[in-house]
């Protein structure tokens, strides 16, 4: 699996960590009113974007890649005539609030930033009774390559050495004051690995 579809991955596993009951999958970006109706008979659910606006190289020979996130979160009305928006505005508040400087526990993301929400306002849907909100925003995820760590650390069948044998070593000298005393004195310099 990639780093962008691991990402991807991991933002769908937060979001059902906030709501477990939602039906939380994938989409490619796009969606129309078709789209809707097939979501809405899963409601509340969430459709997850992750889409490249642009990417630069870095020093380490990586690319920095910024990625535009886009949550579509669906809810109907249930009770009420219209109760549908409130539940819809919740769930894009939390999930605005929860994206905004989060890493989704990817090690090479940068906190999410741009944080942007809105309810998508149509009367089609409001007449049908189905509200839908977006959050979206921006996450730089590092691809590739690191080419630093091969070129500038010590490599041993495919792994990074970060420990040395040591030795151990003892300095005998003899020392002598000026106030005429003299004997011999032992100093153990072995270095210490952490």
């Amino acid at each position: 699996m990639g780093k962008v579809v691991d990402f991807r991955q991991k933002i769908i596993d937060g979001i059902k960590t906030l709501y477990p009951t939602m039906d939380v999958e994938w989409y490619d970006g796009l969606f129309d009113e078709k789209d809707i109706a097939d979501w809405t008979l899963k409601t509340p659910c969430a459709r997850v974007a992750v889409m490249a606006s642009k990417s630069d190289p870095t020093f380490t020979g990586e690319l920095n890649a910024l990625l535009r996130v886009v949550v579509v979160l669906i809810d109907e009305n249930k009770y009420v005539s219209l109760d549908g928006d409130s539940r819809a505005w919740d769930m894009v508040e939390t999930v605005a609030t929860w994206a905004h400087q989060n890493q989704f526990g990817h090690p090479d993301a940068a906190p999410a930033l741009n944080v942007q929400f809105k309810r998508i306002s149509q009367p089609v849907l409001r007449r049908e009774g189905v509200s839908v909100g977006v959050v979206e925003w921006h996450s730089d995820l590092m691809i590739g390559t690191n080419k630093v760590l091969q070129r500038d650390f010590v490599w041993n069948n495919g792994q990074m050495v970060t420990k040395v044998p040591s030795t151990k070593a003892k300095i005998l000298g003899h020392v002598e004051t000026a106030a005429g005393l003299s004997g011999d004195e032992t100093v153990d310099v072995t270095p210490e690995v952490p």
